[in-house]
């Protein structure tokens, strides 16, 4: 006897618009990883959310957003860290020390986390050789959707309380960021 498969989908909703089948799926989020080091700390660019966002108001996390249609994932990861923070990643080309732009380092598919997202998180390494340098304009910026944004060493990360567990995304880029380096000087 051969066995039907077994799946436990919900098949995605279909919508005609004139001749056009237009179908309603899940969203692509993208979550953005910025690792500064000046001397012999690394920080990282958080920012609080405001209190009238729906998901999560008052916790910390990385900028992030929505995949937007005709723009790559690298593509909507600067424009998100602009709309989020006002900080132009091409800006800061010169102090790059390392970017996944083609490929993200991490991505989730787990239907059980955050509304059935699938999230794509980059990773963008920057090296200020002075503290001064580090683009601190962005301290200053705010939105409705964004209360506070915050360098923090990645030493202190746990005096945070985050939405998402965005506090692993920063984790993991850490390591990635240490496997890296550590492979470059072998």
């Amino acid at each position: 006897m051969i066995k039907k498969p077994i799946f436990k989908n919900k098949p995605n909703a279909e919508h005609k618009i004139g001749n056009k089948t237009i179908w309603e799926s899940r969203s692509a989020a993208i979550v953005g990883v910025i690792l500064a080091q000046w001397g012999e700390k690394v920080y990282t660019l958080i920012e609080k959310r405001s209190k009238n966002m729906p998901d999560s108001p008052g916790k910390w996390c990385l900028p992030c957003g929505y995949l937007d249609w005709d723009e790559t994932g690298y593509e909507a990861l600067i424009r998100e860290f602009y709309e989020e923070t006002s900080l132009y990643l091409p800006n800061y080309n010169d102090k790059l020390l390392f970017n996944n732009d083609e490929q993200p380092f991490f991505v989730n598919t787990d239907p059980s986390e955050n509304r059935q997202n699938v999230a794509l998180s980059y990773i963008v390494i920057f090296d200020f050789l002075e503290e001064k340098s580090l683009p601190l304009e962005v301290l200053n910026f705010k939105n409705s959707e964004i209360e506070e944004i915050k360098w923090v060493e990645l030493l202190d990360l746990m005096e945070y309380d985050f939405a998402f567990n965005h506090e692993e995304r920063i984790v993991m880029a850490a390591n990635l960021a240490l496997e890296i380096f550590n492979d470059s000087a072998e």
